[in-house]
């Protein structure tokens, strides 16, 4: 029910900023927002939109776990339990991108996630933990016209990850062993990415992004060995200022990951399922809220962890 509330909480606060009059469609040359033609795209978290462009982005939001057991191996007795944990989440980050002509642009971005738990037994099994993120990268544009943009990039990222694990473990995700008995625990990771960004109108009102990228470094797993990971991502963007005259729009999508460093050791596939809605009535200006679940496997309790995000992005372009 948390995270139910929250919600609420954040579409009370988007309505109440977006109080403006509706407006009609615009075309792409009186538009800062990315688009082509008259279609104006809404992107997901995962999937960043190809257009070069200058933009300063917000976002900050809350994450929760849900529908998610985990077995306790009781000492002395000989007797496992089972228990839902209660993990909370606050995210938030900064991203601005200069375009230094038409067809490039350099951009930096930085992100803020703590966790802790909303009881004992969840600080107790989960731990605690904060990490930030960094990096600066460039974006080309390959190749664009009326109807499609396609750009490549590639990023230097820099991440710290502090945790404190009350059980005296840190749940195999140390970049030694013999780090793993320690309470206290902060990391470093130092990755090289390179990716292409695509983006499609089939119609004024209907568009597809598509995002894909691999990274090599160290990540958060049971050895520091550089690796390889990759991630893709596709979604449907629908501009409904050109169907039904509203000045929203809506990006339904997803990405899957070969590995996800936020979170306690996985080598399975982490997926997410992600709907942004998007306020559009500026040409420079937008005000997003995305709902998106992520589900992963975390193999220190072989269990497939539920998490359900919800943030608030405000996109400027200039």
């Amino acid at each position: 029910m948390i995270y139910i509330r929250n919600i609420f909480i954040i579409a009370f606060f988007i309505f109440g900023l977006t109080n403006h009059q509706f407006t009609k469609a615009q075309s792409s040359d009186s538009t800062l927002l990315p688009s082509l033609g008259n279609h104006i795209f809404t992107s997901i978290t995962g999937v960043e939109d190809p257009f070069i462009n200058t933009k300063f982005i917000l976002n900050v939001g809350l994450a929760n776990l849900f529908n998610t057991e985990i077995p306790i191996d009781i000492p002395g007795i000989d007797k496992t339990i089972t228990f839902q944990p209660q993990l909370f989440y606050v995210v938030g980050g900064l991203e601005y991108q200069q375009a230094i002509n038409d067809w490039a642009a350099i951009h930096l971005k930085t992100v803020g996630t703590a966790r802790i738990g909303n009881n004992v037994p969840s600080i107790f099994t989960q731990g605690i933990s904060a990490a930030t993120f960094f990096g600066i990268g460039m974006i080309f544009n390959l190749t664009e016209n009326n109807h499609l943009s396609l750009s490549g990039g590639f990023d230097l990222n820099n991440a710290s990850l502090n945790y404190i694990s009350l059980a005296g473990q840190f749940e195999d995700i140390g970049s030694d062993s013999s780090s793993n008995n320690q309470v206290f625990n902060k990391y470093q990771i130092l990755t090289g990415s390179m990716q292409f960004r695509f983006a499609y109108k089939f119609s004024q009102t209907i568009g597809l992004m598509a995002k894909a990228a691999g990274s090599y470094g160290e990540i958060y797993a049971t050895s520091s060995d550089n690796e390889f990971n990759w991630t893709f991502g596709t979604l449907l963007s629908v501009d409904l200022k050109n169907w039904i005259h509203i000045p929203f729009g809506v990006g339904f999508g997803g990405t899957v990951i070969s590995n996800n460093w936020q979170f306690s050791e996985t080598n399975d596939l982490v997926y997410t399922v992600n709907l942004n809605i998007s306020f559009i009535n500026q040409d420079d200006l937008s005000i997003a809220w995305e709902n998106y679940i992520q589900m992963f496997k975390q193999e220190t309790f072989d269990k497939t962890y539920n998490f359900h995000y919800s943030r608030i992005y405000l996109s400027y372009y200039f």
